[in-house]
């Protein structure tokens, strides 16, 4: 009972549950990463997890690694959580959902370790992949200077701004610039990828690793229902904050090293 009139007073039932204990911990080359990150409230088939990441290793990452727009990585873990009504009605009531992905990136293109560098380079990878020919930016545009080719006198300013209006509403527009954010310790890069008008957003921190590699946690607002983002929208942030609170990067506790054989 309890429970329910906290649930009633709050909106929303799931997301991420602190209460049962989930420390993840897996080795990052020479490093061990602990991790808190609740299971998921979604059922699905455990699949087996990989205890050892050999970060900086080019051949390990290639056979590993996948693909999803500009992104290249490698998964250590992904946990994702349903925000779901009190009271369900019909059966696409979903709220929304956060999802949680640690994961292996690398790049030969800049000093990883260099913080300026990096977060310069995941920013204009995100610009590069979305302005190349065949994406939608390159449609946009090519579809809008062929319309106005049509018109007389149309200036390249009034032109660039027809375009640019149209990347932000149904495009890829550029990203806020990346920040430095130093939790425990530890400086990590932040941005974040969103969609124009709608509340879904992406959440990334970026954590050098070596010069060729570094540790990204991508955190996912799916929004369903966007009349009802803000019941569970506080819940997904400081969820959010207290999984990135709890990330520690130490060195290899003894009893761990055979691991490493």
């Amino acid at each position: 009972m309890i429970k329910q009139i906290k649930n009633l007073h709050r909106g929303f039932i799931g997301g991420p549950n602190f209460s049962i204990p989930a420390e993840r911990v897996v080795l990052l080359g020479q490093k061990q990463l602990s991790i808190n990150i609740p299971e998921s409230n979604v059922a699905a088939a455990e699949k087996p997890r990989d205890k050892y990441f050999p970060h900086d290793s080019i051949t390990w990452f290639k056979e590993h690694s996948q693909q999803y727009l500009q992104h290249e990585y490698v998964t250590i873990l992904t946990e994702l959580w349903m925000y779901l009504p009190v009271i369900p009605v019909g059966t696409s009531s979903e709220y929304g959902m956060l999802s949680c992905q640690p994961r292996i990136k690398q790049t030969d293109k800049i000093d990883v370790t260099d913080l300026d560098a990096l977060s310069h380079f995941v920013t204009q990878e995100y610009k590069d992949f979305h302005n190349r020919p065949d994406r939608r930016n390159a449609e946009i545009r090519k579809e809008i200077e062929e319309r106005m080719s049509r018109r007389n006198n149309i200036s390249e300013d009034r032109l660039n701004k027809e375009v640019n209006d149209a990347i932000k509403a149904v495009g890829r527009p550029p990203l806020q610039p990346a920040k430095i954010l130093t939790i425990n310790d530890n400086q990590w890069i932040f941005y974040q990828e969103s969609k124009p008008y709608s509340l879904y957003h992406i959440n990334f921190y970026c954590l050098p690793l070596s010069p060729t590699s570094f540790l990204e946690i991508e955190f996912n607002y799916r929004v369903d229902r966007s009349n009802k983002y803000k019941k569970w929208s506080k819940h997904a942030e400081e969820s959010e904050r207290r999984i990135m609170e709890s990330v520690t990067l130490t060195d290899i506790p003894e009893e761990q090293t055979p691991l490493l054989n």
